[in-house]
């Protein structure tokens, strides 16, 4: 029997769209809920008893902030598209991990609400089917910057580097030449020991199994 690792899912940068347009910028809650019940047979004997449960059915459950000025805001696709079936995407975490996609049947929001409040509205919008679970695509890493620009010729400067997609990295190259070690502390931290070599400019550059990062942190020998 194997034990499963686990990652768990905390909602950071979500991506929402319904069809072409995203609008996690006005959404404070979304969930994808199934429901369903159970349907009970008594016969006429006390053992003569079948329970199943009917196939769920799913809702888009979101709360999003009343935006009547903005002309294609998500309270005025609501309002202006009830009926429609608009392809809806969530993906929980923007830069990783799989996105879930369903078709929901548009249910306006509610208008208006308490003096001196936000006007925030909750709605439940109708799901076709099940959402369809879409892994997330494997990318090359991505540097975003590095805690040491300098360092000697002889090499050994330990150097944070931060981005993300450095989980399973393969190699980190300080120019042409590898780190002499390297440590990935999380999917946005790889510590990197800088090896010997000319002075000069040698941008660090990350790789893992699908490719190495376009993007570098510059490092500098002298």
């Amino acid at each position: 029997m194997a034990i499963v690792p686990v990652n768990p899912l905390i909602l950071k940068d979500v991506i929402l769209s319904f069809g072409a347009d995203e609008y996690q910028a006005s959404v404070s809650s979304v969930v994808f809920t199934p429901n369903s019940s159970l349907q009970t047979w008594q016969g006429l004997t006390a053992t003569s008893t079948h329970t199943a449960s009917t196939s769920a059915t799913w809702s888009a459950d979101i709360t999003h902030i009343q935006d009547w000025d903005t002309p294609n805001s998500l309270s005025r696709l609501l309002y202006e598209n009830e009926g429609a079936e608009i392809p809806v995407v969530l993906k929980p975490r923007s830069g990783s991990g799989p996105s879930f996609s369903v078709t929901i049947i548009v249910t306006p929001g509610a208008i208006g609400g308490a003096v001196n409040s936000w006007g925030e509205s909750t709605v439940s919008l109708g799901a076709k089917g099940r959402p369809v679970l879409l892994a997330g695509a494997a990318t090359i890493p991505v540097i975003t910057g590095a805690d040491k620009s300098t360092g000697p010729i002889a090499g050994g400067t330990l150097v944070e580097v931060s981005g993300s997609k450095f989980t399973g990295a393969t190699a980190v190259h300080f120019g042409t030449l590898a780190a002499t070690q390297f440590t990935v502390e999380s999917d946005g931290t790889i510590f990197a020991v800088a090896p010997a070599q000319a002075a000069g400019s040698k941008p660090i550059k990350v790789t893992n199994a699908v490719g190495q990062s376009t993007t570098t942190a510059p490092y500098s020998y002298a």
